[in-house]
């Protein structure tokens, strides 16, 4: 079934107001969870509504926050984010960052008092849209185990850069340190499905397809090998060690309905017109992108693309047509629909 994506994103901020977040903080956080959904990124969409909805209503999440800079270095700056609602945090804190690279040319924020932000690329490509690069990182609960070990310690720990251009879309790259990211297990487990060899393994070290097995006492595989679990550990440093944040193995879990999360965000933003004309720097970066895409192909049906692009074309196709929901996703939207007394959109 496809669905309007206006009347989803109201759906989405009539829910979260009924769960006790403030206008604005639903507003953003509508837009955020609906803007993963039509890049096609569903695990991080719908299908998390009610979990969100269910921390909040619980206290779990604070509502009505105003981030609090604890250290002000200028270009650099630590906040809290007074536990607020992922999205809504983070947003003020790109928000912040780009203010703060237009005197300095750049600005750097950790925040700890943070929870699950969504999709990395939505405050980066804030940046992007400013004429700026932006950066963003995130911990998350223990999932990934050090290279060699079967002990999950690392979270999936989210990495996005997004680099305007001048006639194309930014190139916006959003990735877990994971070989997959987490919510796509999650989201395979609920409807039923199995996963690729090489997604996660049980709680024994061994290779499985179960996604209960990998989110049951199992670990998620780091991308790469060495290589993530590398970049995995440094995300966490940044996001946890130098915001004060709690780490992997003591943050609160996104499903805990016992526990807040105190997770940790690193956000940056660079103004390019501090460095290089944009227009320069934009006209120079399409012609990286035109040499990527006009590269030899080893399929001549398959189009080379840059980052982003493919849940670029994806969101234009989706705004048009709707958003698609399973079987699944929209039974638990019409329960949560029940639940918060909001009526559902009807198709």
């Amino acid at each position: 079934m496809k669905y309007s994506v206006d009347k989803l994103k109201e759906f989405v901020e009539k829910v979260m107001i009924k769960a006790g977040l403030s206008k604005e903080e639903s507003y953003i956080f509508s837009d955020s969870l609906i803007s993963a959904e039509i890049r096609g990124v569903a695990s991080h969409g719908l299908t998390r509504l009610s979990t969100y909805a269910q921390r909040v209503k619980k206290g779990l999440v604070a509502n009505n926050v105003e981030i609090k800079i604890l250290n002000d270095g200028g270009s650099v700056v630590r906040i809290d984010g007074q536990n607020g609602m992922g999205a809504y945090v983070g947003t003020k804190t790109m928000e912040l960052c780009i203010e703060r690279a237009k005197t300095y040319g750049s600005a750097f924020a950790t925040v700890c008092g943070g929870n699950h932000f969504g999709c990395a690329c939505y405050f980066t490509m804030l940046a992007a849209q400013k004429d700026m690069i932006g950066f963003a990182v995130a911990n998350g609960p223990s999932a990934i185990p050090p290279t060699g070990s079967k002990q999950p310690l690392l979270g999936t720990n989210p990495v996005s850069i997004a680099i305007p251009a001048k006639t194309m879309q930014p190139l916006v790259l959003d990735f877990a340190t994971s070989s997959v990211a987490r919510g796509k297990v999650a989201l395979a487990k609920k409807r039923g499905e199995k996963v690729p060899e090489g997604w996660g393994l049980d709680a024994d070290g061994q290779p499985t397809t179960d996604p209960a097995k990998i989110l049951e006492g199992g670990s998620m595989l780091p991308m790469a090998g060495a290589k993530g679990y590398g970049i995995a550990l440094i995300v966490e440093i940044l996001a946890s060690c130098l915001s004060g944040a709690l780490n992997g193995q003591t943050m609160g879990s996104f499903y805990d309905f016992n526990k807040v999360q105190n997770s940790g965000f690193a956000f940056g933003a660079i103004d390019i017109s501090k460095i290089i004309d944009v227009d320069i720097f934009k006209n120079s970066v399409d012609m990286l992108f035109a040499d990527m895409k006009n590269a030899s192909r080893i399929d001549a049906n398959k189009e080379i693309m840059i980052p982003g692009e493919i849940e670029y074309l994806k969101s234009i196709s989706t705004i048009k047509e709707g958003i698609s929901l399973s079987p699944v996703v929209e039974k638990e939207l019409m329960e949560t629909a029940q639940l918060f007394q909001v009526e559902f959109p009807v198709n």
